[in-house]
């Protein structure tokens, strides 16, 4: 039944005014995700299982993940205040790591390339190499699109 109430949501927001405030790179960038555990004494944190997905778009502040499912190994992946462990290939060179935070989900009528979830995501911690790293490849993608 919620992800009925989600879906409806969803839909409902097309007429209504759109709350992003930041605007949207659609691009598709293969990533990892994981569960995120507690942090050892060097401040990594542990990768529990993990699954790939790709994403729909991303913004500064967030992204919005595709994928196969979303649950993995019996946890929720968009269960409230689960901080999740991503890892975004952005391409030629190492991967950004970044922890999100879901702020909604829902499951697509029409699975995109094998993904049948929608997770949205907050950005919640990020080095800031890849922070620049990240940015810079959202500012040039936008950019492109308005040349």
């Amino acid at each position: 039944m919620p992800e009925l109430v989600r879906s409806v949501v969803s839909r409902v927001r097309v007429y209504f005014k759109n709350r992003r405030q930041s605007p949207r790179l659609r691009v598709r960038l293969v990533f990892t995700i994981g569960l995120r555990r507690s942090e050892d004494g060097n401040g990594s944190s542990h990768w529990t299982q993990s699954l790939k997905g790709h994403t729909k778009d991303i913004s500064a502040g967030g992204v919005a993940l595709l994928i196969p499912q979303v649950h993995v190994h019996g946890h929720h992946l968009a269960a409230e205040g689960r901080e999740l462990n991503l890892r975004l290939e952005l391409g030629g060179g190492e991967p950004v790591e970044m922890v999100v935070l879901p702020n909604r989900y829902e499951r697509l009528d029409n699975a995109e390339l094998g993904c049948s979830y929608l997770i949205g995501a907050r950005i919640v911690k990020i080095t800031e190499a890849d922070r620049q790293r990240y940015l810079n490849f959202l500012w040039s993608g936008l950019e492109n699109l308005r040349s």
